[in-house]
Protein backbone atom coordinates (compact mmCIF):
# COMPACT_ATOMS: atom_id res chain seq x y z
CA UNK A 1 0.00 0.00 0.00
CA UNK A 2 1.24 3.53 -1.00
CA UNK A 3 0.73 6.56 1.02
CA UNK A 4 1.00 10.16 0.10
CA UNK A 5 1.07 13.52 1.72
CA UNK A 6 0.98 16.90 0.58
CA UNK A 7 3.30 19.25 1.34
CA UNK A 8 1.76 21.25 4.04
CA UNK A 9 2.54 17.96 5.89
CA UNK A 10 5.91 17.38 7.86
CA UNK A 11 7.71 13.96 7.07
CA UNK A 12 6.81 11.52 9.96
CA UNK A 13 9.83 10.45 11.25
CA UNK A 14 10.66 6.69 12.33
CA UNK A 15 9.62 5.17 15.69
CA UNK A 16 11.94 5.18 18.68
CA UNK A 17 14.64 7.63 19.98
CA UNK A 18 18.04 6.17 20.73
CA UNK A 19 19.57 8.21 23.93
CA UNK A 20 23.47 8.22 24.55
CA UNK A 21 24.81 9.62 27.25
CA UNK A 22 28.39 11.17 26.63
CA UNK A 23 31.44 11.56 28.57
CA UNK A 24 29.37 14.29 30.97
CA UNK A 25 26.65 12.56 31.52
CA UNK A 26 29.19 9.72 33.62
CA UNK A 27 30.38 12.58 35.26
CA UNK A 28 27.61 13.28 36.23
CA UNK A 29 26.56 10.30 37.95
CA UNK A 30 30.28 9.75 39.28
CA UNK A 31 29.59 12.99 40.91
CA UNK A 32 26.49 12.56 42.34
CA UNK A 33 27.30 9.05 43.56
CA UNK A 34 30.72 10.61 45.14
CA UNK A 35 29.11 13.80 46.96
CA UNK A 36 25.74 11.48 47.93
CA UNK A 37 28.07 8.89 49.28
CA UNK A 38 29.90 12.03 51.52
CA UNK A 39 26.79 13.55 52.91
CA UNK A 40 24.20 10.74 53.54
CA UNK A 41 25.08 9.24 56.42
CA UNK A 42 24.94 12.84 58.19
CA UNK A 43 21.39 13.16 56.82
CA UNK A 44 20.49 9.65 58.20
CA UNK A 45 22.73 8.64 60.76
CA UNK A 46 22.96 4.90 61.67
CA UNK A 47 22.93 2.67 58.83
CA UNK A 48 25.01 0.24 57.26
CA UNK A 49 27.65 1.44 54.53
CA UNK A 50 25.45 -0.76 52.02
CA UNK A 51 22.28 1.16 52.41
CA UNK A 52 24.58 4.83 51.80
CA UNK A 53 26.01 3.15 49.17
CA UNK A 54 22.71 1.72 47.56
CA UNK A 55 20.94 5.79 48.07
CA UNK A 56 24.20 7.34 46.61
CA UNK A 57 23.52 4.64 43.67
CA UNK A 58 19.73 6.07 43.52
CA UNK A 59 20.47 9.19 43.69
CA UNK A 60 22.76 9.23 40.95
CA UNK A 61 20.19 7.17 39.22
CA UNK A 62 17.51 9.64 39.61
CA UNK A 63 19.51 12.47 38.50
CA UNK A 64 20.64 11.31 35.43
CA UNK A 65 17.08 9.68 34.49
CA UNK A 66 15.58 13.14 34.83
CA UNK A 67 17.98 14.37 32.68
CA UNK A 68 16.73 12.19 30.06
CA UNK A 69 13.58 12.43 30.83
CA UNK A 70 14.25 16.60 30.08
CA UNK A 71 15.40 15.80 26.94
CA UNK A 72 12.78 12.87 25.56
CA UNK A 73 10.44 15.88 26.37
CA UNK A 74 12.33 17.89 24.10
CA UNK A 75 12.61 15.31 21.35
CA UNK A 76 9.60 13.73 21.40
CA UNK A 77 7.91 16.93 21.09
CA UNK A 78 10.20 17.90 17.90
CA UNK A 79 9.25 14.50 16.62
CA UNK A 80 5.63 15.62 16.59
CA UNK A 81 6.63 18.37 14.83
CA UNK A 82 7.88 17.06 12.00
CA UNK A 83 11.96 16.98 13.07
CA UNK A 84 13.77 14.17 11.56
CA UNK A 85 15.33 13.17 15.25
CA UNK A 86 16.05 9.54 16.06
CA UNK A 87 18.89 10.30 18.76
CA UNK A 88 19.83 12.51 21.52
CA UNK A 89 23.12 12.73 23.41
CA UNK A 90 22.39 13.82 26.97
CA UNK A 91 25.47 15.35 28.86
CA UNK A 92 25.82 17.85 31.49
CA UNK A 93 24.57 19.99 29.68
CA UNK A 94 21.75 18.08 28.21
CA UNK A 95 21.64 18.10 24.29
CA UNK A 96 21.30 20.81 21.08
CA UNK A 97 19.06 18.10 19.21
CA UNK A 98 15.82 20.02 20.06
CA UNK A 99 17.63 23.12 19.08
CA UNK A 100 17.41 21.63 15.41
CA UNK A 101 16.81 24.07 12.21
CA UNK A 102 14.52 21.43 10.65
CA UNK A 103 11.39 22.55 13.20
CA UNK A 104 8.58 24.24 10.86
CA UNK A 105 8.73 27.57 12.75
CA UNK A 106 8.58 29.96 15.99
CA UNK A 107 5.21 28.04 17.73
CA UNK A 108 6.90 24.67 17.09
CA UNK A 109 10.25 26.33 18.42
CA UNK A 110 8.80 27.33 21.83
CA UNK A 111 6.58 24.00 21.87
CA UNK A 112 9.64 22.12 21.53
CA UNK A 113 11.81 24.35 23.96
CA UNK A 114 8.89 23.72 26.63
CA UNK A 115 8.47 20.78 26.73
CA UNK A 116 11.66 19.64 28.48
CA UNK A 117 11.10 21.92 31.47
CA UNK A 118 7.51 20.93 31.60
CA UNK A 119 8.45 17.59 31.96
CA UNK A 120 11.41 18.54 34.38
CA UNK A 121 9.00 19.95 36.98
CA UNK A 122 6.62 17.43 36.54
CA UNK A 123 8.73 15.17 37.85
CA UNK A 124 9.89 17.25 40.77
CA UNK A 125 6.14 17.35 41.39
CA UNK A 126 5.39 13.70 41.63
CA UNK A 127 8.95 12.48 43.14
CA UNK A 128 8.25 15.79 45.91
CA UNK A 129 4.97 13.97 46.37
CA UNK A 130 6.48 10.75 46.48
CA UNK A 131 9.17 12.00 48.99
CA UNK A 132 6.26 13.23 51.15
CA UNK A 133 4.15 9.98 51.03
CA UNK A 134 7.37 7.97 52.02
CA UNK A 135 7.79 9.97 54.95
CA UNK A 136 4.28 10.58 56.05
CA UNK A 137 4.54 6.64 56.15
CA UNK A 138 7.52 6.21 57.79
CA UNK A 139 9.21 3.97 55.25
CA UNK A 140 12.26 5.27 56.00
CA UNK A 141 14.65 8.39 56.40
CA UNK A 142 16.75 7.80 53.57
CA UNK A 143 14.75 6.59 51.26
CA UNK A 144 12.72 9.98 51.38
CA UNK A 145 15.74 11.70 51.36
CA UNK A 146 16.82 10.56 48.01
CA UNK A 147 13.52 11.27 46.48
CA UNK A 148 13.60 14.87 47.92
CA UNK A 149 17.20 15.64 46.54
CA UNK A 150 15.59 13.88 43.11
CA UNK A 151 12.39 16.36 43.54
CA UNK A 152 15.14 19.25 44.12
CA UNK A 153 17.35 18.52 41.02
CA UNK A 154 14.24 18.50 38.64
CA UNK A 155 12.95 21.97 40.55
CA UNK A 156 16.49 23.36 39.96
CA UNK A 157 16.63 21.88 35.76
CA UNK A 158 13.24 22.84 34.93
CA UNK A 159 13.83 26.32 36.73
CA UNK A 160 17.56 27.23 35.71
CA UNK A 161 16.91 25.89 31.55
CA UNK A 162 13.82 28.72 31.51
CA UNK A 163 16.58 31.44 32.19
CA UNK A 164 16.63 33.18 28.77
CA UNK A 165 20.22 32.98 27.01
CA UNK A 166 21.61 31.48 24.23
CA UNK A 167 21.51 27.72 25.16
CA UNK A 168 18.96 27.08 27.42
CA UNK A 169 15.44 26.80 27.11
CA UNK A 170 14.20 30.24 27.90
CA UNK A 171 16.58 31.64 24.90
CA UNK A 172 14.90 29.61 22.71
CA UNK A 173 10.94 30.14 24.08
CA UNK A 174 12.61 34.03 23.59
CA UNK A 175 13.39 33.87 20.33
CA UNK A 176 10.66 31.83 18.94
CA UNK A 177 8.19 34.40 20.37
CA UNK A 178 10.30 37.33 18.86
CA UNK A 179 10.05 35.36 16.15
CA UNK A 180 6.52 35.29 15.97
CA UNK A 181 6.43 38.80 16.19
CA UNK A 182 8.65 40.27 14.00
CA UNK A 183 8.39 37.62 11.28
CA UNK A 184 12.59 37.61 11.15
CA UNK A 185 14.09 34.75 12.87
CA UNK A 186 17.75 36.32 12.41
CA UNK A 187 16.57 39.21 14.43
CA UNK A 188 14.66 37.15 17.07
CA UNK A 189 18.02 35.32 17.80
CA UNK A 190 19.67 38.39 18.33
CA UNK A 191 16.90 39.45 21.07
CA UNK A 192 17.63 36.16 22.69
CA UNK A 193 21.45 36.46 22.93
CA UNK A 194 21.17 40.24 24.37
CA UNK A 195 18.33 39.15 26.62
CA UNK A 196 20.28 36.57 28.25
CA UNK A 197 23.44 39.05 28.46
CA UNK A 198 20.82 41.14 30.46
CA UNK A 199 19.83 38.06 32.59
CA UNK A 200 23.42 36.94 33.08
CA UNK A 201 24.67 40.37 34.16
CA UNK A 202 21.39 40.62 36.67
CA UNK A 203 22.32 36.95 37.95
CA UNK A 204 25.93 37.71 38.63
CA UNK A 205 25.03 40.98 40.61
CA UNK A 206 22.64 39.14 42.86
CA UNK A 207 25.04 36.19 43.57
CA UNK A 208 27.91 38.35 44.32
CA UNK A 209 25.32 40.55 47.01
CA UNK A 210 24.53 37.02 48.34
CA UNK A 211 28.39 36.73 48.94
CA UNK A 212 28.52 40.15 50.28
CA UNK A 213 25.76 38.91 53.19
CA UNK A 214 27.80 36.51 54.17
CA UNK A 215 26.83 33.52 52.04
CA UNK A 216 29.17 31.61 49.95
CA UNK A 217 26.89 29.83 48.18
CA UNK A 218 26.31 32.74 46.15
CA UNK A 219 29.39 32.29 43.88
CA UNK A 220 27.40 29.56 42.24
CA UNK A 221 25.07 31.82 41.32
CA UNK A 222 27.39 34.46 40.27
CA UNK A 223 29.27 31.74 38.06
CA UNK A 224 25.94 30.76 36.37
CA UNK A 225 25.20 34.64 35.62
CA UNK A 226 29.11 35.13 34.03
CA UNK A 227 28.48 31.84 32.01
CA UNK A 228 24.99 32.82 30.79
CA UNK A 229 26.43 36.53 29.87
CA UNK A 230 29.78 34.95 28.20
CA UNK A 231 27.90 32.79 26.38
CA UNK A 232 25.01 35.28 25.18
CA UNK A 233 27.74 37.72 24.10
CA UNK A 234 28.95 35.52 22.03
CA UNK A 235 25.76 34.05 20.68
CA UNK A 236 25.00 37.28 19.92
CA UNK A 237 28.59 38.52 17.63
CA UNK A 238 28.13 35.40 15.99
CA UNK A 239 24.50 35.48 15.07
CA UNK A 240 25.20 39.31 13.72
CA UNK A 241 28.24 37.97 11.60
CA UNK A 242 26.14 35.40 10.31
CA UNK A 243 23.65 38.12 9.22
CA UNK A 244 25.84 40.17 7.66
CA UNK A 245 27.37 37.16 5.84
CA UNK A 246 24.64 36.56 4.49
CA UNK A 247 23.80 35.79 0.77
CA UNK A 248 27.72 35.77 0.42
CA UNK A 249 29.65 32.65 -1.36
CA UNK A 250 32.56 31.49 -0.39
CA UNK A 251 34.21 32.99 -3.90
CA UNK A 252 32.87 36.63 -3.26
CA UNK A 253 35.33 36.42 0.20
CA UNK A 254 38.42 34.90 -0.82
CA UNK A 255 39.85 35.57 -4.07
CA UNK A 256 40.06 32.37 -6.00
CA UNK A 257 42.32 31.27 -8.70
CA UNK A 258 40.42 29.55 -11.91
CA UNK A 259 43.57 27.55 -12.55
CA UNK A 260 44.25 25.05 -10.24
CA UNK A 261 46.31 26.69 -7.37
CA UNK A 262 49.84 24.98 -6.11
CA UNK A 263 50.79 24.81 -2.48
CA UNK A 264 54.13 24.18 -0.61
CA UNK A 265 55.90 20.72 -0.99
CA UNK A 266 54.46 18.40 2.13
CA UNK A 267 57.95 16.69 1.70
CA UNK A 268 59.72 20.05 2.37
CA UNK A 269 62.17 20.86 5.53
CA UNK A 270 61.07 23.67 7.33
CA UNK A 271 64.37 24.73 6.76
CA UNK A 272 63.77 24.78 2.93
CA UNK A 273 60.63 26.28 3.05
CA UNK A 274 61.29 29.39 5.09
CA UNK A 275 64.62 29.76 2.64
CA UNK A 276 62.35 29.33 -0.22
CA UNK A 277 59.69 32.33 1.34
CA UNK A 278 62.40 34.49 1.88
CA UNK A 279 64.25 34.32 -1.35
CA UNK A 280 60.36 34.49 -3.31
CA UNK A 281 61.95 31.57 -4.98
CA UNK A 282 58.92 29.31 -5.11
CA UNK A 283 57.19 31.77 -6.49
CA UNK A 284 59.51 33.69 -8.93
CA UNK A 285 60.10 30.56 -11.01
CA UNK A 286 56.79 30.34 -12.83
CA UNK A 287 56.81 26.64 -13.19
CA UNK A 288 53.53 25.29 -13.41
CA UNK A 289 54.94 21.85 -13.40
CA UNK A 290 56.50 22.90 -9.53
CA UNK A 291 53.84 21.56 -7.22
CA UNK A 292 55.74 24.78 -4.98
CA UNK A 293 55.25 27.28 -7.45
CA UNK A 294 52.74 30.17 -7.52
CA UNK A 295 52.85 30.04 -3.77
CA UNK A 296 55.57 32.01 -2.30
CA UNK A 297 56.02 34.42 0.48
CA UNK A 298 53.92 36.80 -0.72
CA UNK A 299 50.93 34.56 -1.47
CA UNK A 300 48.62 34.58 -4.01
CA UNK A 301 47.99 38.24 -6.09
CA UNK A 302 50.58 39.35 -4.00
CA UNK A 303 49.32 39.46 -0.43
CA UNK A 304 50.66 38.61 2.70
CA UNK A 305 50.24 35.09 3.29
CA UNK A 306 49.60 33.44 7.19
CA UNK A 307 48.62 29.90 5.76
CA UNK A 308 50.01 27.80 2.93
CA UNK A 309 48.51 24.65 1.26
CA UNK A 310 50.32 21.54 1.47
CA UNK A 311 50.58 19.32 -1.87
CA UNK A 312 51.52 15.50 -2.25
CA UNK A 313 53.86 14.62 -4.65
CA UNK A 314 50.80 14.61 -7.77
CA UNK A 315 49.89 18.03 -6.40
CA UNK A 316 46.89 16.82 -4.78
CA UNK A 317 45.83 19.10 -1.09
CA UNK A 318 47.76 17.61 1.44
CA UNK A 319 46.74 19.47 4.22
CA UNK A 320 47.13 23.14 5.89
CA UNK A 321 50.25 25.10 7.23
CA UNK A 322 49.75 28.09 9.31
CA UNK A 323 52.85 30.46 10.76
CA UNK A 324 52.37 29.73 14.24
CA UNK A 325 53.33 25.74 13.57
CA UNK A 326 55.93 26.84 11.90
CA UNK A 327 57.41 28.95 14.59
CA UNK A 328 56.63 26.02 16.99
CA UNK A 329 59.43 23.89 15.25
CA UNK A 330 62.66 24.49 17.54
CA UNK A 331 65.28 26.08 15.38
CA UNK A 332 67.85 22.91 15.36
CA UNK A 333 65.54 20.70 13.95
CA UNK A 334 64.70 23.09 10.71
CA UNK A 335 67.02 20.79 8.81
CA UNK A 336 65.17 17.67 10.02
CA UNK A 337 61.39 17.99 10.21
CA UNK A 338 59.42 18.16 7.02
CA UNK A 339 56.46 20.81 6.37
CA UNK A 340 53.90 17.35 6.76
CA UNK A 341 55.18 16.63 10.19
CA UNK A 342 54.09 19.67 11.49
CA UNK A 343 50.84 20.99 9.15
CA UNK A 344 46.74 19.88 10.01
CA UNK A 345 46.39 16.63 7.64
CA UNK A 346 43.78 16.76 5.28
CA UNK A 347 41.38 14.50 7.03
CA UNK A 348 41.16 17.25 9.84
CA UNK A 349 40.84 20.37 7.69
CA UNK A 350 37.56 22.08 6.82
CA UNK A 351 37.12 21.97 2.73
CA UNK A 352 34.46 24.25 0.92
CA UNK A 353 33.90 25.22 -2.49
CA UNK A 354 33.71 28.38 -4.58
CA UNK A 355 29.78 28.45 -4.59
CA UNK A 356 28.63 27.13 -1.02
CA UNK A 357 26.89 29.94 1.33
CA UNK A 358 29.48 31.44 3.68
CA UNK A 359 26.69 31.37 6.64
CA UNK A 360 26.46 27.88 5.74
CA UNK A 361 30.08 27.15 6.31
CA UNK A 362 30.29 29.59 9.51
CA UNK A 363 28.44 26.41 11.11
CA UNK A 364 31.60 23.86 9.79
CA UNK A 365 33.82 26.11 11.26
CA UNK A 366 32.90 27.00 14.83
CA UNK A 367 33.28 22.56 15.62
CA UNK A 368 35.90 22.58 17.90
CA UNK A 369 39.04 20.96 16.39
CA UNK A 370 39.87 16.78 17.43
CA UNK A 371 43.55 16.74 17.61
CA UNK A 372 45.79 19.65 18.80
CA UNK A 373 47.31 19.86 15.30
CA UNK A 374 44.42 21.28 14.07
CA UNK A 375 43.83 24.65 16.77
CA UNK A 376 46.38 26.09 14.55
CA UNK A 377 44.09 26.48 11.26
CA UNK A 378 40.55 26.73 13.31
CA UNK A 379 38.70 29.53 11.32
CA UNK A 380 40.64 28.84 7.82
CA UNK A 381 39.31 26.22 5.11
CA UNK A 382 41.05 25.49 1.83
CA UNK A 383 39.00 26.17 -1.22
CA UNK A 384 39.00 23.29 -3.63
CA UNK A 385 37.57 23.08 -7.64
CA UNK A 386 35.58 20.41 -8.84
CA UNK A 387 38.57 18.67 -9.41
CA UNK A 388 39.64 18.51 -5.91
CA UNK A 389 42.51 20.50 -6.84
CA UNK A 390 43.20 23.42 -4.74
CA UNK A 391 41.78 27.14 -5.64
CA UNK A 392 42.95 29.09 -2.20
CA UNK A 393 42.34 29.18 1.26
CA UNK A 394 40.13 31.13 3.47
CA UNK A 395 41.19 32.62 6.76
CA UNK A 396 39.49 34.27 9.73
CA UNK A 397 40.90 37.73 8.29
CA UNK A 398 38.75 37.40 4.98
CA UNK A 399 35.95 36.44 7.03
CA UNK A 400 36.10 39.29 9.04
CA UNK A 401 36.86 41.37 6.39
CA UNK A 402 33.92 40.69 4.70
CA UNK A 403 31.46 41.00 7.87
CA UNK A 404 32.57 44.10 8.72
CA UNK A 405 31.49 45.27 4.34
CA UNK A 406 28.34 42.91 5.19
CA UNK A 407 27.62 45.31 8.25
CA UNK A 408 28.36 48.54 6.12
CA UNK A 409 25.82 47.62 3.49
CA UNK A 410 23.24 47.02 5.96
CA UNK A 411 23.62 49.98 7.64
CA UNK A 412 23.70 51.78 4.07
CA UNK A 413 20.29 49.29 3.16
CA UNK A 414 18.91 50.96 6.26
CA UNK A 415 19.66 54.05 5.73
CA UNK A 416 18.60 54.30 2.32
CA UNK A 417 14.97 52.22 3.62
CA UNK A 418 14.73 54.96 6.07
CA UNK A 419 15.11 57.84 2.90
CA UNK A 420 12.78 56.73 1.58
CA UNK A 421 10.29 55.76 4.13
CA UNK A 422 10.60 59.39 5.01
CA UNK A 423 10.43 60.84 1.46
CA UNK A 424 6.83 59.04 1.57
CA UNK A 425 5.51 60.42 4.42
CA UNK A 426 6.47 63.88 3.15
CA UNK A 427 4.70 63.46 0.19
CA UNK A 428 1.96 62.02 2.21
CA UNK A 429 1.70 64.95 4.42
CA UNK A 430 2.53 67.36 1.67
CA UNK A 431 -0.83 65.75 -0.55
CA UNK A 432 -3.29 65.43 2.97
CA UNK A 433 -2.42 69.42 2.95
Amino acid sequence: MATTRTPDHPPVPAPGVTVRLTTGGYVLAIVAVLVSGLALPAAAPGRPAAAYLAAAVGVAALLVGSLVLHELGHALSARRHGARLSEISVGLFGSPAHGRPDLAGPRAQWRVAAAGPVASLALAVVTGGAAAGVAALGLGRLAAIVLAVAALGNAALGLLSLLPGAGPDGGRIVRALTWARTGDPAKAGVVAARTGQVVGTVLTAAGLAVVTLGYPAGLWLALVGILAFVTSRSEARQLLTTAALTGLRVADVVPLNTSPQAGARAWQTVEAFVADQATGTAADTGDVNDPGAAWGAAGPAGSVATAFPLVDIDGRPAGLLTLSQLAAVPADRHDSVRLRDIATPLAHVVTTSADEPVADLLGRLSVWPRIPAAVHTAGHALVLRPDRLLAGVLTPADLARAAQLGKLRQRTRTSAHQDVSAHRRQRSAGSAN
